[in-house]
Formats: C-alpha cells, sequence, structure tokens
C-alpha cells in the first residue's frame, strides 16, 4: 500500500485529507491510482491510518482517513550529532539513520569537518536532508518525521549534552567497548545522544570537552570505520540492544 504523509492535518475522526503538491503527482501520473484505492497517510507526528481516495485528479487528490494502523516508532528517542562529511555520503547517513528509527539528527561542525559553513549552502543542504527524511519514513513506514537540525558548531551543543546518556565512537579508546555500555540497564528516560566524528575523527581537545559534559568515550573494534558505517553500526547496536531493532528489546 502506497505511503504518504499529510502534515498539519488532523487525522481524527472523519475529514478528509488532502495530499501535498509533491504526492499528488505521485499519485496521479506516476503510480496512476484511482478514486477508490487504498493508501496509507501519516501526519508525521506518530498517527497513520489506512484511507481510500475519494477525489483524484492533477491539481488534487483527497483521501477519508479509515483504520488507524499500529505505530513503528523505536522506544528510544534517539539523537544523532553527526559531524559534517564531504560529497553525498551526509545524505546516506540520514537516510540510514531514519531507517534505524532515529529521532532528530544535529549536524555539526567539528575541527575536522571537511565542508566549511555557508549559510546558503547549510540552507539548501537542511532542505534536501528533510526531503531524504520524508521520503525514508514513508518507505520504512514511520509515522513520525525526525527532525533535521541546522548545521551548528559543536560549542553550541555542549549544553544539551549535559545528564543525558551521550556515547562517542571514538578511534583513540582502547578500553571501552560499546557493547559493554550496552550490557547496562537503558536510561530511564530512554533518551540516548550519538556523537559521530568527522572522517578524520575527534580531535584529542574535542574529545576533552566532550567528556567534560559526561559523555563516554567507546571503542568500535578494531577497525576504523568510515563516519558513515559508524553511524548505523552504532544506531543498529543501540536499537538491538535498548531499542526495537531486534524484537526484544529491554523492558524498563
Amino acid at each position: 500500500m502506497h505511503y504518504f504523509f499529510v502534515e498539519g492535518q488532523a487525522l481524527t475522526g472523519s475529514n478528509e485529507v488532502a495530499l501535498s503538491a509533491e504526492d499528488i503527482n505521485h499519485a496521479y501520473r506516476v503510480l496512476r491510482l484511482t478514486v477508490g484505492d487504498q493508501i496509507v497517510v501519516a501526519d508525521g507526528l506518530g498517527r497513520a491510518r489506512i484511507g481510500r481516495i475519494t477525489l483524484l485528479s492533477s491539481q488534487k487528490v483527497l483521501c477519508s482517513p479509515g483504520e488507524e494502523l499500529a505505530a513503528a516508532e523505536s522506544p528510544l528517542k534517539i539523537t544523532i550529532f553527526q559531524s559534517l562529511v564531504k560529497g553525498d555520503k551526509m545524505d546516506l547517513i540520514v537516510r540510514q539513520a531514519v531507517e534505524l528509527g532515529v529521532h532528530s539528527i544535529v549536524p555539526v561542525i567539528t575541527t575536522r569537518s571537511v565542508p566549511h559553513r555557508d549559510n546558503k549552502q547549510d540552507q539548501k543542504r537542511l532542505l534536501r536532508w528533510q526531503s531524504i527524511v520524508r521520503s525514508a519514513s514513508a518507505q520504512c513506514r514511520r509515522a513520525c518525521l525526525a527532525r533535521v537540525e541546522p548545521v551548528q558548531g559543536l560549542d553550541s551543543i555542549l549544553l544539551r549534552l549535559a545528564g543525558f546518556k551521550t556515547l562517542v565512537p571514538w578511534e583513540e579508546e582502547k578500553t571501552v567497548p560499546l557493547s559493554k555500555i550496552l550490557r547496562q540497564p537503558c536510561p530511564s528516560d530512554r533518551i540516548v545522544f550519538l556523537l559521530i566524528g568527522p572522517e578524520g575523527g575527534f580531535a584529542s581537545a574535542e574529545i576533552d570537552t566532550l567528556r567534560k559534559t559526561g559523555a563516554e568515550t567507546v571503542t568500535l573494534g578494531p577497525r576504523i570505520l568510515r563516519s558513515e558505517t559508524a553511524a548505523a553500526a552504532v544506531m543498529a547496536m543501540v536499537q538491538a540492544h535498548w531499542g526495537d531493532l531486534s524484537g526484544e528489546g529491554e523492558q524498563v
């Protein structure tokens, strides 16, 4: 069943909802749906319902919501603070994080980040990442749209980390494996922050600063992973132990 987001429209009662202009073209010209076809509509806030198309044209598509679907959201609220990486690697990180159930994504400029800060470019990137979140969420049947925040400097996020479970994969950490941390009970607030370094890794001074906030450095094993690989690997491990990736996450 085809999946569409109708952000800003309430999926309550029997009120019809309208597809966005972008989705109208996809439904009408690409999918060639017809009146009476069933689709899924989600509000981006956690609710999804099976609906039936009641009006379809090249200008407007209306749907009457029906049966509500069970939520497919992780019990964890994971935020990835991702150091910017070059090329389209950030696109891949965003897509994979959404599929793995991320709650929010914060692009961060660190000492060894490759892209340079450019306000106009930052805005273009943000819009692209938000579009990727939308398409990836529909693909994996999520009813919540993960938040992608504007690009920020490392210093601007430090106050947010204090008091929360914050894990930092770091190639220089040799004694604390991530698996050891994940054998501990899940945080009672079920909030987890993950800080992923750039292709050159975090600088030692940045690690010292992060540790002062209570962040814990961990090792992912003997191999050096690319930034985009590390992000997916850490997300998967955290979700498997504390979340719902294994289908039997820890209950707290």
